[in-house]
């Protein structure tokens, strides 16, 4: 209705009005015109491609269509939760891997022990005792770090992930207020505009309201006059009433608009905001990823005990020192293997990580592309509708011309005893399909 109150000149806190800007015909009753503006737009003979905009529009908003513009929330969690079963998947076969290269490393070292104290041993089970001892210690070393590291790795994540969820409601329900307040404010000040202008519109009328109350208190008037009397006192108070509906109109759409914007607004912010959250969170996850991967690498392997193979007593020292330089050989080893297992689940994890982050970038992107476009598609309805609206005031006030009309009005309320021009210029802008 912005758009046929600029083709209708004359928006004053009244209804739209303008002069036909012809020779009009005398009228001797000095009518008023008035057309119901939505209707006239749909027989233009461009509404058909306003029509198509108006649906394309529809469509990049999801209310026609059901294709996904953009991943919601639900889709982001449901990809974010088969990430990280990928991830502990990955972590269950990594340690599943080290214990198993530790069994391995522990019977081969067993068997090289046993050899070596088995040829030089009075009974055979000596060399077989440390070799049980030394794996049976290494086993339970290995098997207590690994679920050490990983019980305060997982607590650690959980404490995380739950402050990271307190801090965004918090910093929802902190934008969501601030939008509230600012919408609130707006309605009170229209309201007291509202207000202020039905006084104004009421004082101005006074003295003619006073002058027609006084002659209906006449008691010498006749029914004629009497009833003319009244008819103007009720022609007051409709003016006042659509002056005031037609503000109010006007406010609700502002309030509509705002309303929008603050949407929008608050929207965007909250989610930079959690973006940057989430980015920080995945930081220090992953720091703290490698700090456990560093010191589960310093300490599971074949463990020693004050710097080498624990050894009875009474060994020679040869074959001690042999021991000692089998078990740091095996260590070395089972060390190193344990290393590239680890790096390859930091390559399988960082590969997950990075597949995420892809998909919220993807969103990101998909959802800025749709606000363009629908930008795009506001800036061409708004001006094909201003072109349906000047054209049709035109044929209007050709129509309202040849009925001797000089003023026609285009708004919500119908003037009373208003002439309805509707059909008659239906029938001219329906011609200029011909």
């Amino acid at each position: 209705m912005g758009a046929a109150c600029a083709a209708f000149a004359g928006c004053a806190g009244h209804s739209s009005v303008t002069s036909t800007g012809a020779d009009p015909q005398p009228s001797d009753d000095g009518r008023v015109g008035y057309v119901r503006m939505d209707e006239l737009v749909k027989v233009h003979p461009l509404y058909a491609q306003l029509a198509h905009l108006d649906e394309d529009m529809q469509a990049l908003q999801l209310k026609s269509v059901g294709g996904n513009v953009a991943q919601n929330g639900a889709d982001i969690a449901r990809a974010e939760r088969e990430l990280q079963a990928e991830l502990s998947a990955a972590a269950e076969r990594t340690k599943k891997t080290l214990t198993d290269k530790q069994q391995e490393y522990g019977k081969r070292e067993q068997a090289a022990i046993d050899a070596a104290v088995g040829a030089t041993a009075r009974a055979g089970s000596g060399g077989a005792g440390i070799a049980a001892d030394v794996a049976r210690n290494a086993k339970l070393q290995g098997a207590d770090a690994a679920r050490s590291a990983a019980q305060n790795f997982d607590a650690y994540r959980a404490e995380l992930a739950s402050q990271s969820n307190a801090a965004a409601e918090s910093l929802r329900l902190s934008l969501a207020e601030r939008a509230a307040r600012t919408y609130r404010a707006k309605a009170e000040d229209l309201a007291k505009r509202e207000a202020d202008f039905a006084l104004q519109e009421e004082t101005g009328d006074a003295a003619d309201r006073l002058s027609l109350r006084t002659k209906l208190s006449n008691l010498a008037l006749d029914d004629d006059t009497r009833a003319d009397v009244k008819k103007q006192l009720d022609a007051l108070d409709r003016k006042e009433s659509d002056a005031v509906a037609a503000m109010k109109n006007r406010d609700q759409s502002t309030l509509v608009a705002l309303q929008k914007s603050l949407h929008e607004s608050t929207q965007a912010e909250l989610n930079a905001q959690i973006d940057a959250l989430r980015k920080r969170t995945i930081a220090k996850i992953d720091e703290r990823g490698l700090e456990t991967r560093k010191l589960l690498v310093s300490q599971i392997g074949v463990p020693a005990t004050g710097g080498g193979v624990a050894v009875p007593n009474g060994i020679d020292p040869g074959l001690r020192s042999r021991l000692q330089a089998l078990h740091a050989q095996y260590q070395k080893k089972f060390n190193a293997d344990a290393s590239a297992t680890i790096a390859q689940f930091q390559k399988t994890r960082a590969d997950l990580t990075r597949r995420f982050r892809e998909i919220a970038g993807i969103d990101a992107n998909a959802q800025a592309g749709a606000n363009k476009e629908m930008d795009s598609l506001q800036r061409q309805r708004g001006d094909l509708y201003n072109e349906m609206v000047e054209q049709i005031g035109r044929e209007v006030k050709a129509v309202a011309a040849k009925r001797g009309i000089n003023v026609v009005v285009s708004d919500v309320v119908a003037p009373a005893g208003g002439v309805d021009l509707t059909a008659d210029a239906e029938k001219d802008i329906e011609s200029l399909h011909e």
